[in-house]
């Protein structure tokens, strides 16, 4: 659709696999919901540890996530709790869906705007679910079965952002977010840097799920996100040997001999080429 990634993409789409596969099934929910800054966070291995602690070691997920309305497929979890597992549940385990960006509560997010888009449900709006802009992941077979059947014979229905996480979760497969890297147009602002990164999850919110403020900045400027221009200005760029008579060569590319460069970076949205 709407995704270049400027580079290999096979390597991409199995280095993203690889690391989903490696991710435990404990607190996959709580750490897609932060966006990792590594120059903030740590290494991966510490931003798991403070999304843990800010989890009390526990888990808002443990198998299904229970509604009236769907009846779960996924597997029964080893263990009664998830203050038991030491995080070697899924270790090994494709991940039924993968996520290209952070993922928020949507009975949490008043300013959502397909919040009150759903269909079907007995309880309407209450019902638990999870929205992962874009609407960019990849899908196990089982779970694009079980999408397609709910939809198809009870008419239930929710936005695409919402429809991968949310049928994962409710059927207790397994979803993961390998974080990837975008970057900001304005180079070096650690202001915006920070205003996207929230503090993070040493300043998680009550429940542990995703920062304590909900509100991050426009992204409009950002390498990957669904309302940024800035994509396509740098996809152009490449694609057309160099920047136009009046702009700058966008600082992720490098001209070399006439000939312009781009790191192996996922691009979005780039709408038209």
């Amino acid at each position: 659709m709407d995704l270049r990634f400027l580079g290999d993409a096979g390597k991409y789409l199995v280095a993203v696999s690889a690391f989903a596969r490696a991710e435990p099934r404990k607190q996959a929910l709580e750490r897609s919901t932060f966006p990792h800054v590594p120059t903030v966070d740590g290494d991966y291995a510490t931003f798991a540890s403070l999304v843990d602690s800010a989890n009390q070691g526990s888990s808002h997920v443990w198998g299904p996530m229970r509604i009236p309305d769907v009846k779960p497929i996924g597997p029964i979890p080893p263990l009664a709790h998830a203050e038991e597992d030491t995080f070697r549940w899924g270790v090994g385990e494709d991940a039924d869906v993968v996520a290209t960006s952070f993922c928020a509560n949507a009975t949490a997010s008043p300013s959502w705007v397909y919040r009150d888009w759903i269909g079907g449900f007995r309880d309407g709006v209450d019902t638990p679910r999870f929205f992962c802009p874009p609407a960019i992941m990849r899908a196990s077979r089982a779970l694009l079965l079980a999408v397609h059947a709910a939809q198809l014979q009870k008419g239930l229905r929710v936005p695409s952002e919402a429809t991968l996480p949310s049928f994962a979760l409710w059927h207790g497969l397994k979803l993961s977010y390998p974080p990837q890297p975008v970057y900001l147009r304005a180079r070096g602002d650690e202001a915006l840097e920070a205003a996207w990164h929230r503090g993070g999850p040493a300043n998680a919110s009550a429940t542990g799920l995703g920062p304590a403020d909900p509100q991050h900045p426009s992204g409009d400027g950002l390498t990957w996100w669904w309302e940024s221009k800035w994509p396509r200005l740098i996809v152009d760029s490449w694609f057309e040997g160099g920047a136009g008579p009046d702009q700058e060569l966008p600082y992720l590319l490098a001209e070399v001999d006439g000939r312009v460069y781009a790191p192996n970076v996922a691009m979005h949205p780039v709408k038209t080429q």
